[in-house]
């Protein structure tokens, strides 16, 4: 009868590791569990850790582009959660996801997590095979778990994570879509204005003779061009993007718009909110996960998404390394709110800095989404103005040497 491998915690929480015959490795799950044992890994006596089969051939992970929305992991990470709490053997229940997946992609990177366990990586070294789906707080969170003997709750903790960041990308999203649409409606009208119905004036303007302005000739030769050499204006156009985006990417930079836009009246608030709460919403997980708290604040740095609120963290961190309060070395960055500061030094003194962190970051959350709606309330009628004026003026560049050729036959 074949031996597996196997390693996972007591219900006590202390670690253990031991074999056990079975003729399948579900048997040996199943078996394993019912010692009252969570089983974090399990693995064929003959095959090789890391994947490899037993004649050594690397096993194939497939590679991925695009990213699992935090939503849809959020979901996989609590079916496993209470699938693992109700006692359902680990590979079973990663059998089950992966066959319920709502996608391919799903499925196929909760496959690789499933060779990976099978192979005896830890679940939170397979996680992380498979960063398009999870980011390494996840992996961190539950990495400190399977030490701990807490599997569930850390599966949990990051379920209500990525459920949250999820929750406020889609509130960004649906606030910036009434003004996309607005820009998108102004952008094509002033391309058909420009490229189809003044080209139509431009002959009559040449019979007439008439005194064409720099403006109308500036506008009437754009939409030549554009009509002249389609191929050419979108590679301009798509050539254009690409470098922004390749110069928005070096730090340098990143740094300088940071500053630039932190400094916008009602932008910079926001924007300096926002990036806190995701950050915030990180450490404070990953504490609540007993990960230590310089790894938290690095992990909250790196999910910030903004330069500053990123350097003030790892200030943060550097304080603490060197023996000093967190309190403290938060409170030496001016980017973060007093309010941050005296909670996080309530949260030291009477032990419950996780809590109050989160209420904080639920705090800094609430806010940050109604400025956001009080900045699209007031973007929605400057950019019907914009569009206004943006057509006004080409109007008048149609308009004006009409009106010259009226002139000179009075």
């Amino acid at each position: 009868m074949p031996v597996f491998k196997y390693k996972g915690y007591a219900g006590g929480g202390g670690q253990l590791s031991g074999e056990i015959m079975a003729e399948t490795i579900e048997e040996a799950e199943r078996k394993v569990s019912a010692q009252d044992v969570t089983i974090i890994s399990i693995i064929p006596a003959g095959m090789r850790r890391g994947g490899h089969g037993a004649d050594g051939a690397p096993r194939r992970v497939p590679l991925f582009q695009k990213r699992v929305s935090e939503a849809d992991a959020a979901t996989v990470l609590h079916n496993l959660a209470v699938m693992s709490e109700t006692g359902v053997p680990f590979i079973e229940a990663l059998d089950a996801i992966i066959e319920s997946a709502r996608t391919p992609k799903i499925s196929a990177a909760m496959e690789v997590v499933k060779n990976d366990v099978v192979g005896g990586k830890p679940l939170s070294a397979a996680l992380k095979d498979v960063p398009i789906m999870f980011p390494p707080m996840i992996c961190d969170l539950v990495r400190v778990a399977e030490e701990a003997g807490q599997l569930y709750t850390a599966l949990e903790s990051g379920a209500g994570y990525l459920e949250r960041a999820a929750d406020l990308r889609r509130r960004i999203l649906q606030a910036m879509l009434y003004p996309a649409i607005m820009l998108s409606v102004a952008l094509s009208t002033v391309a058909v204005l420009v490229v189809f119905v003044m080209p139509k004036f431009a002959d009559i303007f040449m019979k007439m003779k008439a005194d064409v302005p720099a403006s109308t000739r500036a506008m009437l030769g754009v939409g030549d061009f554009v009509r002249s050499h389609p191929l050419g204006t979108i590679g301009l156009i798509v050539g254009f993007a690409l470098a922004v985006r390749a110069i928005m990417k070096t730090p340098s930079t990143r740094r300088v718009a940071v500053s630039f836009f932190l400094k916008v009246p009602g932008l910079g608030p926001l924007l300096r909110d926002l990036a806190l709460s995701r950050a915030l919403q990180s450490v404070s997980t990953l504490l609540a996960g007993n990960v230590p708290v310089m790894e938290a604040l690095e992990q909250g740095a790196n999910v910030a998404g903004n330069e500053q609120v990123a350097d003030a963290f790892r200030h943060a961190r550097d304080v603490v390394e060197h023996g000093g309060s967190l309190a403290e070395g938060i409170g030496r960055t001016p980017i973060m709110p007093k309010l941050l500061v005296q909670m996080v030094s309530v949260g030291e003194r009477t032990g419950r800095l996780p809590q109050l962190m989160v209420a904080t970051a639920n705090k800094m959350d609430e806010e940050a989404g109604a400025r956001l709606k009080a900045m699209v309330a007031l973007l929605e009628p400057v950019m019907i103005v914009v569009m206004g004026v943006v057509v006004g003026t080409i109007t008048i560049s149609v308009i004006t040497p009409i009106y010259s050729v009226i002139q000179n036959l009075k």
